[in-house]
């Protein structure tokens, strides 16, 4: 079991992949901003961070930006629905996968089991 922290300011996309994640026998702790989920990874030391990209103040881009330049070993899952190249922003600037909404229960699963595994 894995301590995962879902940063999206969608209370139903967090809600599903918190479901999503609890079934698959994870804990999660949910954030409704970029800010929230910075401060959330300070006090507790998330074993991933599955953040949204397209949020308002702090969006998912500057989110894994400020995880990565205050925490550079944290394992971070970019989630979107954007086509505009958002996911592979995430990616360069320190994600290590992006999925695209609708998220699939399955891959969801299987994308989080693959980050978990891999060494950063």
């Amino acid at each position: 079991m894995a301590h995962i922290l879902v940063i999206d300011d969608d209370s139903t996309q967090r809600r599903i992949i918190r479901e999503i994640l609890n079934v698959n026998g994870h804990d999660v702790t949910e954030a409704d901003s970029g800010h929230e989920g910075i401060r959330l990874q300070s006090e507790h030391d998330f074993d991933l961070v599955v953040t949204d990209i397209l949020m308002p103040g702090m969006d998912g881009i500057e989110t894994v930006r400020e995880l990565v330049r205050l925490y550079p070993h944290i394992k971070i899952l970019a989630i979107s629905a954007a086509k505009d190249g958002y996911l592979e922003a995430a990616e360069k600037f320190g994600a290590m996968a992006k999925l695209e909404k609708p998220i699939e229960p399955n891959e969801l699963a299987d994308c989080v089991a693959a980050c978990l595994r891999r060494e950063h």
